[in-house]
């Protein structure tokens, strides 16, 4: 359902959106050492490392190069007609005029919420484990079974960010009124097989998210026993507090 608001004020909301995704997806500590995620070596591989850094680089790319598509369009509606005339073809196709269609909606709403709420969420796991916290499965050397602040909620919050913001983002970028569904790159079968492939590597991050709570919540009992177990029984829920 769009939402009657000049299409401009979509540009800091997908600014919000771009740097949540750059936040979520940016390690904030450097890859493990190959010792330090030796008790993990039980996972599949796809768990323990979720994709390959590249994958994940050439993902944020992606995403980022869709927003900017999206704000370089808005902007160039409000352009000149000169200048305009010559942007929006090179941000569209068949017609050029379809990439006026680019405008505020309630899915892309909901979707930035989700992207921005994750995102100070996924903030405040980053700071509240600070080295322990990597990408890869592992247990860092001196690792500390961390329980406040975010991980006192859910015990594995950072995971419930990321979730929100993949979900966020799909709603932002592919729903009626993005950039994708309204500058006619989905008719054409280049753009049909990209946008597919980004969006499948996407959602693939929850479904591995999810998948990997069980796995962790399993050596963490291992390694810290009691501790884990008075932490499990204080914070019962996963994921979603009341839910999961």
């Amino acid at each position: 359902m769009p939402i009657m608001t000049p299409a401009l004020f979509k540009v800091p909301l997908l600014l919000v959106t771009a740097y949540s995704n750059f936040i979520t997806f940016t390690p904030p500590n450097p890859r493990t050492a190959p010792e330090e995620q030796s008790k993990y070596a039980i996972a599949k591989y796809f768990v323990r490392q979720v994709r390959p850094p590249w994958v994940r680089a050439l993902e944020k790319t992606l995403t980022q190069s869709f927003i900017i598509f999206e704000v370089a369009t808005i902007i160039a509606t409000y352009a000149p007609p000169s200048i305009a005339d010559r942007v929006l073809p090179m941000l569209a196709w068949r017609p050029a005029t379809s990439a006026l269609g680019v405008r505020i909606t309630a899915t892309f709403l909901i979707g930035t919420f989700l992207c921005a709420i994750g995102g100070i969420i996924r903030v405040l796991c980053y700071r509240a484990l600070g080295r322990h916290f990597t990408f890869e499965l592992s247990l860092r050397r001196d690792h500390k079974l961390v329980t406040d602040g975010p991980y006192a909620v859910v015990r594995h919050p950072s995971y419930t960010a990321l979730i929100m913001v993949t979900i966020g983002t799909l709603l932002c970028l592919t729903g009626s009124g993005s950039w994708l569904a309204e500058s006619g790159i989905m008719r054409t079968l280049v753009g049909r097989l990209l946008v597919a492939a980004w969006a499948a590597e996407v959602a693939w991050i929850p479904i591995v998210m999810i998948l990997r709570v069980g796995t962790e919540d399993e050596i963490l009992r291992k390694e810290f026993k009691d501790e884990w177990e008075a932490w499990s029984k204080r914070t019962p829920y996963r994921l979603i507090p009341g839910l999961i």
